[in-house]
């Protein structure tokens, strides 16, 4: 068996207006850029085509895909542009749909016009978010619950669910329980794979803030409890000296804040220059009552900063076992920060950081995509063809070409008399790898092993 490069077709998640800011967008670029060393896949990522984006250091081989979004994030849960994704998967014969929507994911797992379960696609279901009663329940619970039913229906039929933290698993099966019944909640469960995710390298420092410099690097939303977190600075700024550095993508709620003696807000077209920025702070503070992994803090302890949290949802796994300034209450949180101010401490060590390397991510990632790729779907589809007019006719077209359309082939072989659900595209797409053929993102076509 040769050349079966998987084709991973990349859905993902917007939140605010520059994609090169959004946080699911850093996940993917950063990971992906890991994997493509592995020369196991194509990655084809789609971007809304109507936010902001600028080149950056995403490898040159991941072929990009402009489609429109819409603007809302809860609209975009909801919405599924079926015209657009059926000529994607036409022109690319996709393998695995990365999907950063799990609502989405039944809607891609049964997209294809065929009844072979082999050549079905596989979905990928990434959980980087969910519908959970511990959001406020006004704005983001209660008017979100037919999202909350879409998540849950969403990942019941994909190949596996995939949840960076054990507090994110626990979420959706909270939410799970009130609606299945144990035989389909065990179906569910059973997909679901739950290891921690790790979106960083080690962020080096070349020069650190000479005063006591706090990174907000959170949103100001409802469910961060950011009005406490300021509130816990103003009472701090009457006896100590310090400034917050304030990076919030989103600028809804800045004019709160932006007038306080110890702010300065900044923004960052680049992510490189928001961690140079980050790497001159020394802590990071965050109330939150709701997280599925918070890479803000993440980022924090990969540049050995401070990290005063609260004792619950995702933070006890992200930081060191008997980790020593998470707070059950804001008086303890009042007296881990002040005594570290009194102190001067500007710094942990964290012994356990390197579960929280990109690197260690990318492993466990590459391996879950590869136990999708069964070996007896993917070896041997040619001669496994009946008709012996066929594989003939197949033979004197490859000879013919060394580089191939993806289209204009699949447009040859129903020529013979077939259609899609004999002849879906992914098996047509495993027939060319089969026969010596790669897909090159440059030429955007399949081309015979050793074309230039």
């Amino acid at each position: 068996m040769q050349n079966t490069k998987l084709n991973i077709l990349i859905y993902p998640m917007f939140s605010v207006d520059n994609m090169n800011a959004d946080s699911n967008y850093i996940i993917i670029k950063q990971l992906c850029n890991e994997l493509i060393k592995t020369d196991n896949y194509n990655f084809f990522l789609i971007l809304d085509s109507n936010r902001k984006y600028y080149q950056d250091d995403i490898d040159k081989n991941i072929k990009i895909i402009k489609m429109p979004f819409p603007r809302g994030k809860k609209h975009q849960v909801i919405h599924f542009n079926t015209n657009i994704i059926r000529e994607i998967f036409k022109k690319y014969a996709i393998d695995i749909v990365w999907n950063n929507v799990v609502e989405r994911g039944h809607h891609f797992k049964y997209f294809q016009d065929t009844l072979l379960e082999k050549s079905r696609m596989k979905v990928f279901n990434y959980h980087h978010y969910v519908i959970h009663r511990s959001l406020e329940h006004l704005t983001s619970y209660l008017p979100c619950k037919h999202i909350m039913l879409d998540q849950i229906i969403g990942s019941m039929t994909v190949d596996i669910n995939y949840f960076h933290t054990q507090h994110c698993y626990n979420m959706l099966m909270e939410e799970a329980e009130d609606i299945l019944n144990k035989k389909q909640l065990q179906l569910l469960k059973d997909t679901c794979k739950v290891e921690i995710g790790g979106y960083c390298n080690r962020i080096e420092t070349d020069e650190k803030y000479h005063m006591y410099t706090f990174i907000y690097n959170h949103r100001l939303d409802g469910y961060k409890n950011w009005k406490n977190t300021f509130e816990m600075f103003d009472r701090l700024y009457e006896k100590y000296t310090f400034k917050v550095i304030v990076t919030a993508g989103d600028k809804g709620n800045l004019g709160a804040i932006e007038n306080k003696p110890y702010v300065e807000i900044k923004s960052f077209s680049l992510h490189s220059d928001y961690l140079k920025e980050l790497s001159k702070c020394h802590a990071n503070v965050i109330n939150s009552r709701h997280e599925t992994f918070c890479i803000s803090v993440a980022e924090s302890i990969m540049n050995d900063q401070l990290v005063i949290a609260p004792n619950k949802v995702t933070f006890p796994e992200l930081v060191d076992k008997n980790y020593p300034y998470l707070f059950n209450n804001e008086e303890e949180q009042y007296e881990i920060i002040a005594k570290l101010l009194q102190d001067d401490v500007r710094e942990y060590k964290y012994k356990e950081s390197n579960k929280l390397l990109l690197e260690t991510h990318a492993t466990k990632i590459d391996k879950l995509f590869m136990s999708l790729r069964q070996e007896d779907e993917y070896g041997d589809v040619f001669n496994k063809i009946k008709k012996q007019t066929t594989k003939v006719k197949i033979q004197e077209y490859i000879a013919k070409h060394s580089v191939i359309d993806l289209t204009e082939f699949k447009n040859y072989i129903f020529r013979l008399g077939y259609a899609s659900q004999s002849f879906p595209m992914t098996k047509i797409k495993r027939i060319l790898n089969e026969l010596g053929y790669t897909y090159n993102i440059n030429m955007d076509k399949y081309c015979r092993n050793g074309t230039k």
